[in-house]
């Protein structure tokens, strides 16, 4: 195909050119590019978009009003097209306050019709179109200005190659009657972006917060939500200002006093002397909650046992999935084997975690499993 030389944008007036144009498609590849290296938030620093006619590279740090930019990504006649899309959407619904939708993103697609899981975007143009994208720029800094010719035609290449590979992707769950698989996941994939904020029960992410008694569960989830808007305050990145493993610790071990707090791994000086009373304030707090009021306990590690039934029913979805030509990984994760045999185990019954419980996933893998765990029984 015949490359265009990217446009780029640097004016309010040069964007409204750009989406009074792009509105039009029906489908605009998009992908950005961004830093996230000593902050909290990533700090957007270019955005390729192009509609199989021109190539628009919008730099946000010239542009002073990005809300056109925002209309055509949520304008629901145009198909945005991604790879690997979940960090583009967070630093665009970060900039930007919206979403994009609908959408298309190549690689899961590329998963549903036999190209594997998680394919990097260039190998994929590689294997469907037989074009080689370079990757000399990947560590660039996106942030500094101006940005070189190099920078500008990594940048577009990102975007050149998408929409013929999303048209033969669509083509091709059309043939095997699995578009609507791809909508199911786009839909989630929008729903986890709008999702991503919830501050509340960051403690549920930590490794090992099983070991925590009512009250030590209490101080963890306050220890993580003080954390989190500390870190979006001081744009920090959260594990730089306290790691998991230090908050865990500490509300394990509870300590009464300063020399007990700075034994704990990671309460270094400069952390004792800025954060050692609020820590001792919110211990105190979770230490006065009653056990009603806790968040509840958290499932321990499966006992031994577990593993043979994992495997068992991972044999079900392996077999399925070769009988479909899918990566075993689209159709069930090792944390969806683990809650169906957690239930087993538990409840005494088959009970399938949200992921195959409904949808696509539960009539070509879902099914099969309660029939397996319920004739095992």
């Amino acid at each position: 195909m015949n490359i265009p030389a990217p446009i780029l944008v640097t004016t309010n007036d040069d964007l409204k050119t750009c989406v009074d144009q792009l509105i039009q498609a029906d489908a605009v590849a998009i992908d950005t590019e961004f830093m996230r290296t000593d902050t909290f938030f990533p700090i957007l620093g270019l955005v390729q978009l192009f509609d199989g006619i021109s190539c628009w590279l919008i730099d946000p740090l010239a542009v002073t009003d990005l809300a056109p930019l925002g209309e055509l990504l949520t304008a629901p006649t145009v198909i945005k097209v991604f790879h690997s899309s979940s960090e583009d959407l967070e630093v665009l619904q970060h900039v930007l306050g919206c979403v994009p939708q609908p959408l298309f993103d190549t690689q899961i697609a590329a998963s549903m019709v036999g190209y594997g899981f998680s394919k990097g975007y260039a190998s994929l143009v590689e294997v469907m179109l037989g074009i080689h994208v370079p990757k000399g720029e990947t560590r660039s800094d996106w942030l500094q200005r101006p940005l070189r010719e190099a920078q500008l035609g990594y940048a577009a290449s990102d975007v050149y190659h998408l929409l013929p590979v999303y048209r033969r992707l669509s083509e091709s769950l059309e043939q095997l009657g699995r578009s609507a698989w791809l909508e199911e996941e786009m839909e989630a994939l929008v729903a986890k972006a709008h999702d991503r904020d919830d501050v509340e029960n960051y403690y549920l992410k930590v490794k090992g917060a099983w070991q925590l008694d009512a009250q030590g569960l209490a101080a963890l989830k306050l220890f993580c939500v003080w954390r989190e808007n500390e870190a979006r305050a001081r744009n920090r990145p959260r594990n730089r200002l306290l790691s998991d493993k230090t908050l865990l610790e500490v509300a394990l071990v509870k300590p009464k006093g300063n020399h007990a707090l700075s034994q704990i791994e990671g309460m270094h000086p400069g952390i004792m002397r800025r954060y050692a009373d609020r820590l001792f304030e919110l211990m105190e707090q979770a230490l006065e909650t009653s056990d009603h009021d806790c968040p509840r306990p958290l499932p321990q590690p499966l006992p031994r046992k577990a593993g043979d039934m994992i495997k068992h029913y991972k044999k079900v979805v392996v077999k399925q999935a070769e009988m479909l030509d899918l990566p075993v990984e689209i159709l069930a994760r090792k944390r969806d084997l683990e809650a169906l045999v957690r239930s087993l185990i538990e409840q005494k019954h088959a009970v399938l975690p949200a992921s195959l419980a409904s949808g696509w996933r539960y009539e070509e893998v879902g099914k099969l499993l309660l029939a397996a765990a319920n004739s095992a029984q």
